[in-house]
């Protein structure tokens, strides 16, 4: 009975006497956010960046284009989503079938942490989590030779100078790791590589 009464008296105390009971505990709290920067429309901003991105699978070269956007956070966090698809008709070098050649498309989301983006030039490094898909076609569209379909994930460095206050240029390189896929004569070991791009961000909300 004793502990019971010990016990709701010390619940009492703490309701009527917090500042009492916790004076000792002056030490500050540390949070990411902090109360004097709370988030709010004036640390956020609205971008759209496209980009060329230039690589191999294969063997056979490939031009892609890269179109992202999101919404980045006191110009250093961002998030987002993306499309990229191939601009050039791609040749694999193992293909044995002759007058066709291979598309690609992937989409998906990203994040992305720039370093410094108020300096004239600065860093920034997007990674890429995506769905893809590879097919076979020649001129007449589908070659009926089916698809492959694959998880793709890609970290990318781009150094970035700005042009002006709400647009960037940037070029820099990513490296494409697929997940488990065969399709015709390849698989993803040689859909693997890195990826030199080039490109625009241009802050449309800011």
């Amino acid at each position: 009975m004793n502990k019971v009464l010990l016990s709701l008296s010390f619940i009492f105390s703490a309701i009527l006497y917090p500042d009492f009971l916790f004076a000792q505990n002056s030490e500050e709290t540390q949070t990411v956010f902090k109360d004097g920067i709370p988030l709010n429309t004036e640390n956020l901003g609205v971008f759209i960046a496209p980009s060329l991105g230039f690589t191999q699978m294969d063997g056979g070269t490939a031009t892609l284009l890269n179109l992202r956007g999101g919404v980045s956070i006191r110009n250093t966090f961002s998030l987002g989503g993306y499309f990229a698809t191939s601009v050039n008709d791609i040749r694999p070098q193992s293909e044995v079938v002759p007058d066709v050649y291979m598309d690609y498309w992937s989409l998906g989301g990203f994040v992305e942490y720039t370093w410094n983006a108020s300096k004239l030039v600065h860093v920034t490094f997007p990674l890429y989590l995506g769905y893809g898909e590879v097919q076979m076609d020649n001129e007449l569209g589908n070659a009926g030779l089916g698809e492959a379909n694959f998880f793709q994930i890609e970290p990318t460095a781009l150094l970035e100078i700005n042009l002006h206050r709400l647009l960037g240029l940037n070029l820099g390189v990513g490296y494409r790791m697929l997940g488990n896929m065969s399709y015709r004569n390849f698989d993803q070991s040689d859909m693997d590589g890195l990826t030199g791009y080039v490109g625009l961000k241009w802050k449309v909300f800011q």
